[in-house]
């Protein structure tokens, strides 16, 4: 068992999402599955005890008996040992709640622009990334005109990636300008900052917790992912847009160059191309109904995305 290389007495274990709550002499920990080798994970110990040293208390990562951050239970698998932070997630039907989870990812990309990146890091291109990601949906498409018959999804996929692919388009040649121009400055970056990653603790703050996706890149990104998984609970509200912008930009400012990343961010399908990816990698044979109904939600919801786009790149 994995919890027997750390010094804890543990009362109760709970099977959470994907992890085990536990409770022990020195608070709840919860133990997480881990992928990643152990010097990345030496890496994010050292940032989130630094974030916690300037001012912003997030989950700090125990070592085990022998000193290591990683621990292998009796088949091998991996686990990191953390802080549990109660608390209730962010609900996205409240503003409130989504301006206080902009205010604490903007807390936190102040802080991690303090931390110093290493020299030799690599930061991904945004520009590649999307462009790997526009041809596949140009290889699904070529795919789809091979079969002599098409499935539900695949119809509705013909009827929409054309427009899905003229904004992955457009947003590429964006991101290529702005990684031209070098005017942009990585830090380290939360990685997947969305409703489920920021609580409401009991100390009465919106903390971010699960950072075990973070990895250098740009702060634009996390603001992106989150104002995505927010307006697409809230069809594309330009008020729900405003109230999180304003709250970010509230705590940590937003210049020219940082809001045109952003309309590039959000310009891209991103969710139209990870259905896509979804797809390409099943069994063809049976069709995920659930792929169906998310696919054509989407197509329904592609009007109000787009108006509020418009809107958005009126002001940039």
């Amino acid at each position: 068992m994995a919890l027997e290389k750390y010094e804890l007495t543990v009362s109760r274990i709970i099977k959470g999402r994907g992890a085990y709550i536990c409770d022990t002499g020195i608070g709840q920990k919860l133990l997480v599955p881990y992928r990643g080798h152990e010097q990345r994970a030496c890496t994010l110990r050292d940032t989130l005890a630094f974030i916690q040293r300037n001012g912003m208390d997030v989950e700090q990562i125990s070592q085990t008996k022998e000193q290591c951050i990683i621990s292998r239970d009796n088949c091998e698998d991996a686990y990191i040992l953390k802080d549990y932070r109660a608390g209730r997630e962010c609900s996205t039907d409240s503003i409130d709640d989504m301006r206080g989870g902009s205010r604490a990812l903007a807390q936190l990309h102040n802080i991690l622009e303090k931390y110093p990146l290493p020299s030799d890091i690599e930061v991904e291109s945004l520009y590649e990334k999307a462009q790997r990601k526009c041809a596949q949906i140009v290889k699904l498409k070529n795919y789809i005109l091979r079969r002599s018959k098409t499935n539900a999804f695949e119809h509705l996929f013909y009827e929409c990636y054309e427009r899905f692919l003229e904004q992955g388009q457009k947003s590429a040649e964006i991101l290529c300008e702005l990684e031209n121009s070098k005017t942009s400055v990585p830090i380290y970056c939360h990685g997947a900052f969305n409703q489920h990653n920021v609580v409401y603790t009991q100390s009465g703050r919106w903390l971010p917790v699960n950072f075990e996706t973070m990895h250098p890149g740009y702060p634009e990104t996390d603001l992106a992912e989150y104002m995505r998984k927010m307006l697409e609970k809230n069809h594309w509200d330009t008020a729900v847009a405003d109230a999180i912008l304003d709250s970010y930009c509230s705590v940590r400012s937003l210049d020219d160059t940082s809001m045109r990343l952003l309309q590039a961010l959000l310009l891209f399908p991103e969710k139209f191309c990870k259905l896509c990816n979804h797809y390409s990698n099943s069994r063809k044979s049976w069709v995920c109904d659930r792929d169906v109904d998310k696919l054509a939600q989407l197509i329904q919801l592609s009007g109000e995305r787009e108006e509020y786009l418009h809107a958005l790149q009126a002001i940039v």
